[in-house]
């Protein structure tokens, strides 16, 4: 019964989102609802503001405008971001991702398979682990709500060099704020370097541009000059954003130079 009800709530917001206000019997008819289940039903939804009741009819509230708001957001950034990922890739040749945060998860929502392979299949939209790979601790650095929730969670050891002491990785987080960048040292995955900048929008982290590369591949030597690439895309999807995104006419940062140690 549960997941009726909450098709039936999709399948409204969906009516009302393509055809406009609609009356309790339109609505009920579309549902094959009896007029007084659907009255019920859009009563709950008003008090929820998904939608709201007007001269005309039901039509969308403002909880439903937020939040396709958000997603419009979140489908840009991935839209925005594609042509520059493609850019990078070709500039360096690693896998190539872009991480974007899902409630207090970090997933990846692009990937770019680079020149050298590397025998590790993550999917897209599989929750990362925020203490142990580049693009979780970024979002985790910059963002407090996912810092806290990463502190007062368990930090499983993935490989040797996972870091599990909380004082240790709270003082990492603060460097990685403090630098803008972050870099997982074999922390997730055994023989896998991440090395992540941030995207950001209004002050906020919107993303990660990441890429995964081996070890034995990606010297500390050359460290310096992938992540300059890096940052160079971060800062090009920042532009883009500027561009495509509504409330960003603003959004540009002064971008500091970056030491990476």
């Amino acid at each position: 019964m549960q997941s009726q009800r909450l098709k039936r709530i999709f399948d409204v917001l969906a009516r009302l989102a393509v055809g406009g206000p609609q009356t309790v019997t339109e609505v009920s008819h579309s549902l094959s609802l009896p007029v007084s289940s659907t009255h019920d039903l859009l009563k709950a939804m008003v008090q929820g503001g998904m939608v709201s009741s007007t001269s005309d009819g039901y039509d969308l509230g403002p909880a439903t405008a937020r939040l396709s708001f958000k997603v419009q957001d979140r489908l840009n950034i991935v839209n925005v971001a594609s042509p520059e990922l493609e850019k990078l890739l070709d500039k360096i040749g690693f896998d190539t991702y872009l991480a974007v945060r899902t409630g207090n998860d970090v997933i990846y929502a692009i990937r770019l398979r680079g020149r050298q392979r590397i025998n590790v299949d993550i999917p897209l939209g599989l929750p990362l682990y925020r203490h142990a790979t580049a693009a979780g601790k970024m979002f985790a650095a910059f963002n407090r709500e996912i810092r806290q929730e990463l502190m007062n969670g368990p930090l499983p050891r993935l490989t040797p060099q996972t870091r599990v002491d909380r004082q240790s990785l709270m003082r990492e987080l603060e460097w990685i704020k403090a630098q803008g960048i972050s870099i997982s040292r074999e922390e997730a995955v055994s023989g896998i370097i991440g090395l992540a900048a941030p995207v950001r929008r209004n002050g906020s982290i919107v993303g990660a541009v990441h890429i995964s590369a081996l070890r034995s591949i990606l010297s500390d030597h050359s460290l310096r000059d992938v992540y300059t690439e890096l940052q160079r895309t971060a800062s090009a999807i920042e532009d883009r954003l500027v561009s495509t995104l509504p409330g960003t006419e603003n959004a540009r940062l002064e971008r500091d130079s970056i030491v990476v140690y």
